[in-house]
């Protein structure tokens, strides 16, 4: 009934008009433009910032921290524990999932009649083409073609800096998502892409997806620069490379070439990730984009 109202007075104010768009497994169209949207992932959250349609995003996940307003939001549970009551109350007219989604919270929504749009992201351009599409069904078409053309052209001058450099100028890198087991990513992730596009060496670009590697395996590789994320505001990857005695003989960590990267930054499939590509640039060319000021605290 809500809802209903809603698109009534918008349809007052302008043009009648449907919104469509498709997503990975369906096609979601919409009366108007929604304006009660719960986001079931922080990328999709702060896509919603983003295009300036914070007023519109009703409810949020507990990971949904960026930005700082976002936590102010009201909860409907976490990432792959979703409160589906919590989303009936608010009567969202939009649901923004993620490849984390349970698919019984999809499919249930959906029987409730709930239209469910799911982002799931491989790369920087699908990425930006996401956010695209997100606007078109909050009405934010023109925020949402300003920021994509925007992120469209960092990624560009990123790639035009470093486009003629050979192959022996491109430093070999090694990222750690976790040390207990040791776990990096392959090909087939954003961290690849990232690696790649900003002029370097993915060490483990012979694997596929986030895969485990034992200590002897990263010590036969043996990178030039070793990049650590940062874990709940703690820095336990990074303190076990830099100190653990049998890594000693890496390259990486006898030229103080080991830095710590925000996780969220290089993790979340958002507006974010051509920073997150510019962090990577800075530190695998320093010479080219500036260093990069890594924070350990």
């Amino acid at each position: 009934m809500l809802f209903s109202v809603l698109c009534f007075f918008l349809l007052l104010s302008r043009p009648s008009r449907r919104v469509a768009a498709n997503d990975t497994w369906r096609s979601v169209s919409l009366s108007c433009p929604a304006s009660r949207v719960v986001s079931l992932t922080p990328a999709n959250t702060e896509i919603v910032f983003a295009l300036g349609a914070e007023g519109s995003l009703v409810g949020v996940t507990t990971y949904c921290d960026y930005p700082e307003e976002a936590k102010k939001k009201e909860k409907v549970g976490s990432i792959t524990e979703v409160d589906l009551e919590a989303i009936v109350r608010l009567e969202p007219d939009l649901v923004l999932a993620g490849s984390l989604t349970p698919p019984e919270v999809i499919e249930r929504l959906t029987k409730l009649g709930y239209p469910v749009f799911v982002l799931d992201p491989k790369s920087i351009p699908q990425v930006i083409e996401g956010i695209r599409k997100v606007a078109l069904l909050l009405g934010k078409e023109k925020e949402g073609e300003a920021l994509a053309q925007a992120m469209e052209r960092n990624v560009q001058e990123i790639q035009a800096r470093v486009s003629g450099l050979p192959e022996e100028e491109k430093p070999r890198v090694f990222h750690v998502i976790w040390h207990d087991p040791l776990w990096t990513a392959g090909k087939d992730t954003f961290i690849h892409e990232f690696i790649t596009l900003a002029g370097g060496k993915n060490v483990a670009e012979d694997l596929s997806g986030y895969v485990t590697l034992d200590l002897e395996e990263l010590l036969r590789r043996n990178p030039d620069i070793i990049t650590v994320v940062s874990a709940h505001g703690e820095n336990l990857p990074y303190n076990f490379i830099v100190s653990d005695t049998r890594l000693r003989a890496l390259q990486a960590v006898q030229q103080g070439q080991v830095f710590v990267v925000d996780s969220d930054i290089v993790s979340r499939p958002g507006p974010r990730v051509t920073e997150a590509l510019r962090i990577f640039a800075s530190i695998i060319h320093p010479e080219i984009f500036g260093p990069y000021q890594s924070s350990k605290e």
